[in-house]
């Protein structure tokens, strides 16, 4: 368990919320505080124990604090930073929840001290959004990843990840680029995907197409139900490497168009079938608590 004395969480939606909770579930017995802007949200956070303390302002949730978890769209994220900056105590360390490492990695070093930031990525999410959403399950067997450039402390990176270990999380280290690549593909290619899916199917009259959609519509665009905020960052700050999983994608999705349009549906065969095991090979050793992507 992290021996973090006070750890801030600045932002109290679905992640931040989550992690306040899981550390409590898990038994974290230092002080848990948070920055909220609806007062609604920070009244019921303190009233269901979520946190010992929510205030209104940044820096007064920062003060006492030893690690800082920044649970925000990225580009705020780069924001909350700058504004808490001057209030960090000596020996703080903030770090995030963010989707993509590489932007926000390059901010932080000219917004904080060296060694200060370090970067994390809970692979582990819903579409759904706010406190009402939070679960203390959230990060159970979920995959968080450490992601910070080489200048950074081993004391200060094992901190963060103690973090995550404690809300339940296994944690892997990457560079912040190879990260970025990495969800691209697994992460960004497919809530482009399932909006591009939900969009084309909706394109006429979403009301009377809407009627004949059944599970496997739900399945296949649930993720575009997600933070728009939340999704424009993240598609704006890994732009490069969405673009060529895009490039890829349209490739598969041309080849079966080209084979439906010439009639070669053994060819189509073949792409379902290595569709499946493709999948099924993805999937292999997943249990069902190792988190809902993000």
């Amino acid at each position: 368990m992290t021996r973090e004395p006070c750890i801030s969480i600045l932002g109290l939606g679905l992640m931040g919320a989550s992690l306040a909770m899981a550390l409590r579930k898990r038994g974290y017995a230092g002080r848990l505080v948070a920055y909220a802007r609806k007062e609604e949200t920070r009244a019921e956070a303190v009233a269901a124990g979520i946190v010992d303390a929510a205030f209104d302002d940044p820096d007064a949730a920062v003060k006492e604090a030893t690690l800082v978890v920044l649970c925000a769209p990225i580009r705020s994220c780069a924001d909350l930073a700058a504004d808490i900056a001057p209030a960090l105590q000596p020996g703080a360390l903030v770090t995030d929840v963010g989707s993509t490492k590489g932007w926000i990695c390059r901010q932080m070093a000219g917004l904080l001290p060296k060694g200060v930031f370090v970067g994390s990525h809970p692979i582990a999410g819903s579409e759904k959004q706010g406190l009402q959403a939070a679960l203390a399950d959230l990060y159970e067997n979920a995959l968080t990843v450490v992601a910070s450039h080489l200048d950074v402390p081993e004391a200060a990176v094992e901190r963060v990840a103690e973090l995550w270990k404690s809300a339940g999380s296994r944690v892997c280290r990457m560079a912040p680029e190879d990260h970025d690549r990495m969800l691209a593909r697994t992460s960004h290619l497919p809530h482009v995907a399932a909006a591009a899916l939900a969009k084309a199917i909706g394109r006429d009259s979403a009301e009377q197409v809407g009627a004949f959609c059944g599970t496997g519509f739900y399945d296949s665009t649930r993720v575009a139900s997600g933070s728009i905020e939340m999704w424009n960052d993240i598609l704006r700050t890994n732009a490069p490497a969405v673009a060529e999983e895009l490039r890829a994608f349209k490739l598969e999705v041309e080849r079966v168009y080209d084979d439906l349009q010439a009639g070669r549906f053994g060819d189509v065969a073949t792409f379902l079938e290595r569709a499946r095991e493709s999948r099924a090979e993805l999937l292999k050793g997943r249990g069902p608590g190792a988190g809902a992507q993000k």
